[in-house]
């Protein structure tokens, strides 16, 4: 029988940060990223990333398979698009995104004025949510993943904090500055549900989570690897090939 705080390790910090500093001009990336829980696979996420003359478009799709897709039907798809400022700094211009839950489904959309959301649309609407008009420099899911998940430099990954809000809920995402292991990167981090209703499957408020990069033939540091604790064992996001 299906057990719903197994989705709860597909819907906590490993896919909120799930979705850092590159050049300008044209680049695009693509990635593919498994998940497991206790070993186990559990889901699939994609990840694909293109940035011209100063501009970001990103998708990302959040599947259940394996076992756990053999038990329940869960699934995010989100797009967002925006600008990339000469500093690298991510500036959202519109977000999209439908998924379900063994709960619900939900559609959500956000356009974003300066910075800040100027029209929120959640269909079904949560009970309760953040006022848009307070979430100024904020990033929606994806342009959160596009800021702090992208390939970049070893020096610009990390050591940052991100407010993310999805049109139900403010979040916080932290991360410590990275520690060399080898050629890797390792950076812990913090995901804080700052105000909103919790999620569906998971009430908690906080939780730790680790990142890991890789530099690879170029130099560049990619991302490889997200980890937390659950109920069940880790819980792990991990590159594909």
């Amino acid at each position: 029988m299906f057990c719903p705080k197994w989705s709860r390790a597909l819907t906590g910090p490993a896919l909120a940060v799930a979705a850092a500093l590159a050049p300008l001009g044209a680049a695009a990336e693509e990635a593919t990223f498994d998940f497991y829980i206790a070993g186990i696979r559990a889901g699939e996420m994609t990840l694909d990333i293109e940035t011209r003359d100063g501009d970001y478009a990103a998708a990302s799709r959040i599947d259940a398979a394996g076992v756990l897709g053999l038990l329940v039907s869960f699934y995010y798809d989100g797009t967002a698009e925006g600008r990339l400022g000469g500093d690298g700094k991510v500036v959202p211009r519109r977000f999209v995104a439908n998924s379900k839950s063994p709960r619900a489904e939900r559609h959500t959309e956000i356009d974003w004025k300066d910075g800040t959301p100027s029209r929120v649309s959640v269909e079904p609407p949560r009970k309760s949510a953040p006022d848009p008009a307070y979430q100024g420099g904020t990033l929606d899911p994806i342009s959160a993943g596009v800021a702090i998940l992208r390939d970049a430099a070893p020096e610009a990954v990390c050591d940052t904090s991100v407010d993310v809000f999805d049109g139900s809920r403010r979040s916080r995402l932290t991360l410590a500055r990275p520690v060399a292991e080898g050629d890797a990167l390792v950076c812990a981090g913090t995901y804080s549900r700052l105000e909103g209703e919790a999620h569906s499957l998971s009430s908690g408020s906080e939780h730790g989570f680790e990142i890991v990069f890789r530099r690879n033939a170029a130099g560049v540091a990619q991302l490889e690897r997200i980890e937390t604790k659950t109920d069940f064992g880790l819980a792990v996001v991990e590159r594909r090939g």
